[in-house]
């Protein structure tokens, strides 16, 4: 039983990865997996996931650092590089979680790794929501509130609150640390039995759907709510003519913002709702049928699929600052543009340092040698606290 539920884990894509892909008890074992469906949902994890992270690991890199530079360093871009760094460390998690369950490397059956990786895994699922949350929140305050911006909507009180965020993300997470154990006797990572003992009504059953509902659900639909003030608000600052000058302020920022909150709704409310009605799909050995069995591997095909377009926003966004924030834009071109000038000076000063070296013994020349100073950086822009 226990060598057949280990196949099953490795085989299996689910909803909530992490929860599903090393569960042990008996409730949750399904004979009914058909080979083909399962064919189909490894072929999509292996096909996917790896297109993710050529696009996600150089984008989210880049993203971090964009949002770092003077120009781009206002509160928002405090959160926004937040955001790309978790995006970043949690797409590195995710490897290693897809190399043990898709390619089947033995990485989790070691001890502490075991309790320490799920951890880190739910923290930084959890504190991405929470980042997009809070600078929704800080667009809220900027456009319905402009006179409380300067107060809110600054550097200082950016970096307290991706702390705070932090710190709480991490403290979710750290459930998983209880949840998972490692068996030294049979040399394998599985949830321990005292948390699933009661099937649905477990404590790791509770706490699993409490938390997916309230971080991937109830946070998406708030920033879907305070989504729709801000823009009913910007339509009625822009009909007024006073306000024109506060709208063309915050009005680029703002809308792509806008762009990256409603993305991550698009991508993360369906994952929730396939997860929150998993167990209509999910056969136990009392509910044999071939209608359900039918409707089970239709579940399952559509949940790989669902997740993986879930996936996309833990990899997409620096595409969308990209095509959406002109200033973004500018600063992606300004980076390159310093690279390539670099290596450029660094082959000029190479060559006039050989020809220095070789006219030494000749009489300089009146002018001198040419000193090339590259441009600072602070002539492309100064850092704002507030946006």
């Amino acid at each position: 039983m226990i060598g057949s539920t280990i196949t099953l884990i490795k085989m299996n894509k689910t909803t909530s990865e992490l929860y599903w892909m090393l569960r042990s008890n008996s409730s949750f074992q399904n004979p009914y997996d058909d080979p083909d469906i399962l064919a189909a949902t490894h072929v999509i994890d292996k096909s996917i996931s790896p297109i993710l992270y050529i696009f996600g690991f150089p984008g989210n890199a880049m993203s971090f650092y964009l949002w770092q530079r003077p120009r781009l360093r206002h509160s928002s871009g405090y959160y926004l590089a937040a955001l790309a760094l978790t995006d970043l460390l949690f797409l590195v998690n995710h490897v290693l979680f897809e190399l043990y369950k898709v390619w089947e490397v033995n990485l989790l059956e070691h001890p502490v790794v075991c309790e320490a990786l799920p951890i880190i895994h739910m923290a930084f699922q959890y504190l991405s929501p929470l980042l997009v949350l809070a600078f929704t929140v800080e667009r809220y305050i900027a456009v319905c509130f402009p006179l409380r911006r300067q107060e809110f909507c600054t550097t200082k009180k950016a970096v307290i609150v991706t702390i705070c965020l932090s710190v709480l993300a991490l403290g979710l997470g750290c459930m998983q640390g209880y949840f998972y154990q490692y068996d030294t006797q049979l040399g394998y990572c599985h949830l321990r039995s005292e948390a699933v003992t009661g099937g649905n009504k477990s404590i790791w059953s509770i706490w699993t759907w409490v938390t997916e509902m309230l971080v991937f659900l109830f946070v998406p639909l708030c920033i879907l709510l305070l989504n729709v003030i801000i823009i009913r608000e910007i339509r009625r600052l822009a009909r007024c003519n006073e306000s024109k000058v506060v709208h063309f302020q915050t009005v680029t920022t703002t809308f792509t913002l806008l762009l990256v909150s409603f993305y991550y709704i698009i991508t993360s409310v369906p994952v929730s709702i396939v997860y929150a009605v998993r167990y209509e799909f999910l056969p136990s050995e009392q509910t044999f049928s071939p209608d359900l069995k039918s409707k089970y591997r239709k579940f399952q095909l559509a949940k790989t699929i669902i997740e993986e377009l879930g996936m996309t926003h833990f990899a997409c966004k620096f595409y969308i600052f990209l095509c959406a924030e002109k200033l973004f834009r500018d600063e992606f071109m300004h980076a390159i543009l310093r690279v390539f000038c670099s290596k450029k000076l660094h082959t000029s000063d190479y060559t006039q340092h050989t020809v220095l070296q070789t006219e030494m013994a000749e009489p300089e020349n009146e002018t001198g040698p040419v000193i090339l100073v590259a441009p600072s950086d602070s002539e492309y822009g100064s850092n704002e606290t507030t946006m």
